[in-house]
């Protein structure tokens, strides 16, 4: 259980981008009063953390639906996992976000952006939703096993909750160059149980 706990938890944390998050939402938001930015923070994380968990139980039957294994979706899931890796390591997610993120402040209406970009995609985005499928999916058939999976998706969302709070503070204190090389650290990570998961589905899919 701690195990199933620890590596769903690396998995949200890096899909997520908890850290890469932080620049993004301080733009964002570098206009709102104090109180104002936290009640954007913590309404932007309990709507991602609805959009996820509706995710991970309807997308599994929809999966059923359209006769879709969950072996397959573990290799697909892997794949994506692992361009996101590449992505974070090579910065090319950096640069969409920061598109994205230009565009929102064309436009900047506080309320709106609590649901597009900061919940969607920023923190629910398709990576994520693609793991907590993909985890749930794993322990479908043992619901004791899912309970260690969305406990560390609420402790992934907290810890990205807690970090937005405090960006002015991490932004002034911490270098840029640790928050980078914590993110690529994380890659490498991700990119080790992406390709567990392409190996696990393959074993599954061909009986190996």
């Amino acid at each position: 259980m701690t195990a199933i706990f620890i590596n769903s938890f690396i998995l949200f944390f890096v899909t997520i981008d908890t850290i890469g998050n932080i620049p993004f939402f301080l733009s964002l938001t570098e206009d709102a009063k104090i109180k104002q930015r936290n009640q954007i923070a913590l309404r932007s994380v309990v709507i991602a953390f609805f959009i996820m968990i509706t995710f991970a139980y309807a997308g599994r039957y929809l999966l059923e639906v359209i006769d879709v294994s969950l072996d397959s979706l573990k290799i697909a899931g892997g794949i994506i996992l692992m361009f996101l890796a590449i992505d974070i390591l090579f910065e090319k997610r950096k640069k969409r976000r920061e598109k994205r993120v230009e565009d929102a402040l064309d436009e900047k209406n506080f309320e709106e952006i609590i649901v597009f970009p900061i919940a969607i995609p920023f923190i629910a985005g398709p990576s994520a939703l693609t793991t907590v499928i993909l985890l749930i999916g794993n322990y479908s058939t043992n619901i004791e096993f899912q309970i260690p999976v969305i406990l560390a998706l609420i402790a992934a969302l907290v810890v990205s909750l807690i970090l937005m709070i405090g960006a002015n503070f991490i932004v002034k204190f911490i270098p840029k160059q640790i928050l980078h090389a914590t993110a690529r650290v994380m890659a490498f990570i991700l990119a080790a149980l992406a390709t567990q998961f392409i190996i696990d589905g393959i074993k599954a899919s061909f009986n190996i």
